[in-house]
């Protein structure tokens, strides 16, 4: 599979993110980050563009960081450069203490997720940590952190990808859920990101196992400590190998149901247009899988 650089190449990236500002006649030059619209396969996803702060020098830390975010949550005014942030995010609060800024925006910010979250943190942590005092940036929307996010401390180190096998390219899918109002399933699409030594399968079930983005009747209907041994993809057919003791839903239907969505988001995948479960190895039919380890069955929440 191609892969892609997402960011912007680690040393240019790591010398703007913590150089210090640049005076000039008019004030003190800052760096604001944005996402960058795809103009061409490897283009960088982040971009930055200057502005400049009058007086920033006589101005505290928290103030100058409360500014910069303010400025950056508006649209940009380049071409190819577009805001990573929901329309009408705006900021709560922001403190800093101890070389860390806490960020709070509102409530939109939840809304993103996978790749499109990424970036967005991307932005913010690298416009931040070019301020002296400023290390660490933590993001929460509505004074809420977002669970699904791997680290809620981010530094510009963690944006950083050195080289085009850091990152492969997003894969753009369509997750099958359980719709609780008709008791069908139902997709959701979502836009994943793979990272060095995941596969697109196994970023597929992380992204069931996580649920649906939003709250839009649906739920997740893997249970949680559910994984696979091992994946393939062969002439168009994905095996996928399950261990004799993953947790399946105790119900036969909800077991089918559950196999059944997890099959339907896997043929989302390019490429894939049969899928066939195995059991430590070997074949079983189609949406018959044997009980394995039982689990309770899946509660609305």
């Amino acid at each position: 599979m191609k892969r892609v650089l997402f960011f912007l190449a680690a040393l240019a990236l790591l010398l703007s993110a913590c150089a210090a500002s640049q005076k000039t006649q008019d004030g003190e030059s800052y760096e604001l980050y944005y996402a960058a619209w795809p103009d061409e396969e490897g283009g960088d996803a982040v971009r930055s563009r200057s502005m400049q702060l009058s007086e920033g020098a006589g101005k505290d830390t928290e103030r100058l960081a409360g500014e910069l975010v303010t400025q950056l949550l508006m649209s940009p005014t380049l071409d190819g450069l577009r805001s990573p942030f929901p329309a009408g995010t705006r900021l709560r609060t922001i403190s800093v203490a101890g070389g860390r800024a806490t960020v709070d925006l509102s409530e939109q910010y939840a809304l993103l997720s996978g790749i499109d979250l990424s970036i967005a943190d991307c932005c913010l942590t690298l416009t931040l940590t070019q301020l002296q005092g400023i290390n660490a940036v933590r993001v929460t929307a509505n004074g809420r952190e977002l669970p699904y996010r791997k680290t809620q401390l981010l530094t510009a180190a963690d944006t950083l990808l050195s080289s085009r096998e850091d990152a492969l390219r997003p894969i753009n899918v369509s997750l099958y859920f359980l719709d609780v109002r008709t008791g069908t399933l139902r997709a959701q699409a979502q836009t994943l990101a793979l990272y060095e030594g995941q596969t697109r399968v196994s970023a597929l079930i992380d992204a069931l196992l996580r649920g649906p983005e939003g709250d839009d009747g649906l739920r997740p209907l893997l249970p949680e400590g559910f994984a696979v041994q091992s994946s393939r993809i062969d002439d168009g057919t994905c095996y996928v190998n399950l261990n004799g003791a993953t947790p399946l839903p105790k119900d036969e239907g909800m077991r089918a149901l559950a196999m059944e969505s997890l099959a339907r988001s896997l043929r989302s995948l390019n490429g894939v247009e049969e899928v066939q479960f195995l059991v430590d190895g070997g074949a079983v039919p189609q949406w018959t899988l044997p009980a394995l380890a039982e689990t309770e069955e899946p509660t609305e929440s």
